[in-house]
């Protein structure tokens, strides 16, 4: 006679869910998988470096524009008058493998309300926001998105794990392979030429900037793509 073999419930594979007052869930949103992509598995970690783009020294603190947790910038859009009023992103889940999900969400605005004309970047398709060059005066009068593969990104940062990041502010350090958004230009641009630029392993989740009248001051805000096996 067989004896039914009794079998117990899957093992469930738990979640990283941590809480807090600026990300919730910020580890990951989508299912752990192995990907198919040398067998790495790409998660975006919780810390968040402001890597300042410039502008004047005038105005107050504004709300930040940030992605969810677990989603990361592929476009932005400000809103322009004379100068520069208000900028928000475009995001998108990060999925394990590297690849991005159909999703968009866009959030918040910073900056002052203002302006009339509104002006959309879009990175290519696959491709991530990793920061801004442009030019800056006393406001911001130009801004253009630089892109890269998030999994070029990954891979930077495995090279590069045991060097100090912001040794990377050094234009030596940037991705010669980035592709650029087209730019937002004030209607009379001048100042200073201008760049922000995440760590090597990192991508924009955010924007924060200073206003009064206009958009004094921009940053952008990044997060490091960990990897794991």
């Amino acid at each position: 006679m067989l004896t039914p073999i009794k079998r117990g419930p899957a093992p469930s594979q738990p979640v990283s869910r941590k809480t807090g007052l600026i990300l919730v869930a910020c580890l990951v949103l989508s299912t752990l998988a192995f990907s198919q992509h040398r067998n790495i598995i790409l998660l975006l970690g919780c810390e968040v470096r402001e890597r300042d783009f410039g502008g004047g020294s005038g105005g107050r603190p504004m709300p930040d524009a940030r992605c969810d947790g677990g989603f990361v910038a592929v476009g932005f859009h400000v809103q322009t008058g004379e100068y520069f009023n208000q900028a928000w992103l475009d995001c998108a889940p990060m999925r394990s493998d590297g690849s991005l999900g159909e999703e968009r969400r866009t959030t918040s605005r910073t900056g002052p309300a203002g302006g009339r004309a509104v002006h959309d970047a879009q990175c290519p398709p696959g491709t991530v926001l990793r920061g801004l060059r442009g030019r800056t005066g006393a406001s911001i009068d130009e801004a253009i998105g630089e892109c890269s593969s998030l999994r070029e990104v990954g891979e930077r940062g495995d090279r590069g794990e045991r060097r100090d990041r912001d040794d990377f502010d050094d234009r030596r350090g940037r991705d010669r392979h980035a592709e650029l958004t087209n730019p937002v230009t004030t209607p009379r641009p001048g100042g200073r030429p201008a760049e922000a630029e995440c760590p090597p392993s990192g991508v924009v989740v955010g924007f924060r900037s200073r206003g009064g009248e206009w958009m004094d001051h921009l940053s952008v805000l990044c997060s490091e793509v960990q990897r794991t096996y």
